[in-house]
C-alpha cells in the first residue's frame, strides 16, 4: 500500500528538495551538481507517480490528505521541470499530428470522395493544419515553459520542499493526522 509510504516520501522529498533548491539558488544552471539534477528528476517521477498508483489500487488502505497529493504533484514538477523545459513539446505535437494526418490521408485515399482529390490539394491542406497546429502549440509551450521556469526557481523548491517536509514530518512521527498542516493552520 503506497498510501502509507506518503509521509516518508514527502519528508525524504522534502529534504531533497531542500538541498536542491540551496543549490539553485546558490550556483549558476552550469555549475548545479548533475547527481542532484539526475535524484531530483527520479525523485519527482516517484512524486507525480505515487498518487496514480493509489488510484490504480483502488482506493485499498488508508486515506491521504489533498493536502499531501497536491505538495507531491507540485514538488514532483518542482523537480523534473528543468528536464521538462529541454523537450520541443510544438514539435512532438506536430510530429504526431503530421503521423496522424499522414495516417488519416492513407486511410481516406481508400474513398471515393479522398480518392477524387489531387494528392496535391490534400498535401497542400495537411501542410496548412500543421503549420497551424505547430503555432498554437508553439504559444502553448511558451506559456508551458513559463511556468516550469518559475516552479524550477530555487526558491520556490526550497519554500514547497519545507512545507512538504513538515507535512511528511506531521504525519509521518504521528504528530497529527492525515491532514498534516491542515490541522495546525485550523483547517
Amino acid at each position: 500500500m503506497i498510501e502509507t509510504y506518503i509521509p516518508w516520501f514527502l519528508l525524504v522529498s522534502g529534504a531533497l528538495g531542500g538541498v536542491l533548491g540551496v543549490n539553485r539558488t546558490l550556483k549558476r544552471r552550469e555549475n548545479e551538481s548533475k547527481t542532484l539534477q539526475v535524484v531530483s528528476f527520479l525523485f519527482g517521477a516517484i512524486l507525480l507517480a505515487a498518487p496514480v498508483a493509489m488510484v490504480l489500487q483502488g482506493g485499498k488502505g488508508s486515506e491521504v490528505s489533498g493536502v499531501s497529493i497536491l505538495l507531491m504533484f507540485l514538488l514532483g514538477i518542482c523537480f523534473v521541470s528543468r528536464a521538462l523545459k529541454k523537450l520541443p513539446i510544438a514539435f512532438i505535437i506536430v510530429a504526431v499530428m503530421g503521423t496522424g494526418l499522414f495516417w488519416l490521408f492513407s486511410y481516406l485515399k481508400q474513398f471515393s470522395f479522398a480518392g477524387d482529390l489531387p494528392t496535391q490539394t490534400i498535401a497542400l491542406v495537411i501542410t496548412v493544419l500543421l503549420l497551424i497546429v505547430f503555432g498554437i502549440s508553439f504559444f502553448f509551450e511558451k506559456t508551458i515553459d513559463l511556468f516550469l521556469g518559475l516552479l524550477s526557481l530555487g526558491i520556490v523548491v526550497f519554500v514547497l520542499s519545507a512545507v512538504a517536509f513538515l507535512q511528511g514530518f506531521l504525519i509521518g512521527l504521528h504528530f497529527t493526522d492525515r491532514h498534516g498542516l491542515l490541522n495546525l493552520l485550523g483547517g
